[in-house]
């Protein structure tokens, strides 16, 4: 217990001990469910402040206090046409002058030095229990690989095997997502290796690129807002607007979009709701460029 004790006052202090730890960020759902943005990488402060189960302003200090260590880990503040993009589907408050976009790196970093929090300390735990079992298996871990030579391969060979593949997909007329998962896929098969975390990351995220209507407006000549692209979107039939003033999919709308869910914080009412934003794919681009 004491050297745990000890090890965690040692997280604290060194910043190389918490550089070793951010990429564990699968430690985050494994010690409490964690809702995200629609991209299902970033949080908000809110967010970080309900995961942890403390105050808004004790991230916000955190965050003041070691700002130049969270933005390595990509931490960055929205501001301008990126943030209306959420401000279109509810997620913050028309009025919003910014928002701080925490990545799940972003979020473990936090955990690491956020003292006055039971969820952050259990993180710690986690993260230290995993990389003292891991030390401790290291030895067998390196025979195991030492005796299964015919199994070694070149990281880098790899590499370059799905550089190219994916290339070739593209050449083909495949969406990037989707020629990198054919290419993983095929390159397991080459070398025989297990890349499932990888391409699990890109089914998450979807293998579509999908765009908002402030997305769309941009790639339209002449450009056009969100407000009119919503309202050319009713017209063309492919959306309606409900009663409580959300837009909705058509029959004819389904095949150019897809639905993604957003979670909600009601924090006056201390629940939390989801609804969906309409994510608009490249092909309802060239129908409405027509």
């Amino acid at each position: 217990m004491l050297n745990l004790v000890n090890k965690e006052q040692e997280l604290f202090e060194d910043r190389t001990m918490r550089d070793r730890l951010a990429t564990q960020v699968d430690v985050l759902e494994r010690v409490k469910a964690l809702a995200t943005l629609p991209d299902g990488l970033n949080v908000t402060v809110e967010m970080a402040a309900n995961y942890y189960e403390v105050g808004k302003q004790a991230i916000v200090s955190l965050i003041y206090d070691n700002r130049l260590e969270l933005e390595e880990d990509k931490l960055r503040l929205l501001t301008g046409d990126e943030l209306n993009s959420f401000k279109e589907v509810g997620v913050i408050p028309k009025n919003t002058a910014s928002l701080t976009l925490i990545p799940r790196r972003a979020l473990l970093r936090i955990g690491m030095l956020l003292r006055d929090s039971e969820i952050a300390k259990t993180v710690r735990n986690y993260l230290l229990n995993v990389e003292e079992t891991a030390r401790a298996e290291a030895p067998q871990v390196i025979q195991k690989a030492l005796t299964k030579t015919s199994h070694r391969m070149a990281w880098g060979a790899v590499r370059n095997a799905i550089k190219q593949k994916t290339q070739i997909g593209i050449m083909i007329g495949l969406t990037p997502a989707m020629a990198s998962l054919i290419a993983m896929e095929d390159t397991e098969k080459e070398f025989g290796t297990d890349l499932s975390s990888f391409k699990r990351q890109i089914r998450e995220e979807g293998t579509d690129t999908t765009y908002t209507p402030t997305d769309i407006g941009k790639r339209l000549d002449p450009p056009l807002s969100a407000v009119k692209v919503n309202a050319l979107l009713e017209t063309l039939g492919f959306q309606v607007r409900t009663v409580e003033k959300e837009w909705t999919l058509t029959e004819k709308g389904q095949p150019y979009a897809r639905l993604m869910p957003v979670q909600i914080n009601h924090a006056t009412r201390g629940v939390e709701t989801t609804k969906y934003m309409i994510r608009w794919k490249e092909s309802i681009i060239s129908l409405l460029r027509a």
